[in-house]
């Protein structure tokens, strides 16, 4: 996994890594020292004061302040300090499976130390802004975005979104790495199969595929849905006011525990406040089974469908 240093650019970052991240990096070295630096070596077993959690799945991690420390079975351990420095020490894995995990929860704890607000969520870009599509994991947020990409939106975060307020006070979202996160069944219903990449982790048919189109700059949210099932057969929007959609929102921030853990939980909170009171934000829902992907895209399009796709110099399309 050791070789070139490679450079990239997400969240508005300058990202200089020893592991090679599946997608193209930066053409042109930058001048400057970078905002973050992914080095490989060893990592300690615990973080010294730090709280612990188990998940569900084979994730373990620990949090305080200014560090946060992932340990994924099988994989790897990930030491984040300082919004900046993150050492990987691989155990295992397959080096892009390394290096996907690297761009879930651990970059979520380096977004969180330099007080992004992180969200689980995708979003799209539109000529009126971005718009987030949140949820639960397997609820469908990356086959929604995929969907509304090849409807020509393109994206901006696949899975986990970065937040900020601009000098304005604006809530703006981040362009974050440009692919996205597929089940084998979202991509055969969508004939994308043969973009598929190599597998998110070993033993999951869930794969990596290059984003159609991408935006590249920055966009101020312009509208926010989470996703939902219900038990009847259509699909329902209902807007949110502003008290139940900052509890919305709330529920769909990333790793609310680890944020907490590492003091950031005032940013959220600020951040989330003035979301909710400048977006319209709405719940979303239809049936589990079948999941009607051109049914819920047709809906958030009509609900869109005065902003439309975005055409401007920061938008990369295919040739």
């Amino acid at each position: 996994m050791s070789g070139p240093t490679h450079w990239y650019r997400a969240y508005g970052l300058r990202i200089r890594s020893a592991v090679a991240l599946p997608f193209a990096p930066l053409a042109e070295l930058p001048a400057s020292e970078p905002d973050v630096a992914v080095r490989l070596g060893a990592v300690p077993e615990t973080l010294p004061g730090g709280s612990v959690t188990h998940s569900p799945s084979s994730l373990v991690w620990q949090a305080r302040p200014g560090a946060f420390l992932l340990h994924v079975e099988g994989v790897a351990r990930y030491l984040v300090t300082g919004g900046r420095d993150v050492l990987i020490e691989p155990l295992g894995a397959d080096d892009d499976t390394v290096a996907l995990c690297l761009l879930n929860t651990p970059f979520a704890g380096l977004l969180q130390q330099r007080s992004i607000t992180t969200l689980h969520a995708a979003a799209v870009a539109t000529a009126s802004g971005a718009v987030l599509l949140m949820g639960v994991s397997g609820i469908g947020k990356s086959s929604l975005a995929a969907a509304l990409v090849e409807r020509g939106y393109p994206l901006l975060t696949d899975d986990l979104a970065g937040i900020v307020q601009d000098a304005g006070g604006r809530v703006m979202v981040l362009p974050a790495f440009p692919f996205q996160r597929l089940w084998t069944d979202s991509l055969d219903a969508m004939g994308w199969g043969r973009r598929a990449q190599s597998r998110v982790r070993q033993g999951q048919n869930k794969y990596w595929i290059p984003a159609q189109r991408t935006c590249a700059v920055p966009l101020p949210v312009y509208a926010a849905f989470t996703l939902g099932v219900n038990d009847g057969g259509d699909i329902v929007l209902n807007p949110l006011p502003p008290g139940r959609a900052f509890f919305r929102l709330l529920d769909h921030s990333y790793r609310s525990k680890a944020l907490h853990a590492m003091g950031q939980n005032s940013t959220l909170f600020r951040v989330l406040v003035v979301l909710a009171r400048q977006v319209p934000v709405a719940r979303v829902t239809g049936p589990r089974h079948p999941f009607l992907l051109d049914a819920l895209a047709d809906r958030i399009e009509a609900h869109l469908r005065r902003a439309g796709p975005i055409r401007s110099p920061g938008t990369a399309t295919p040739a």
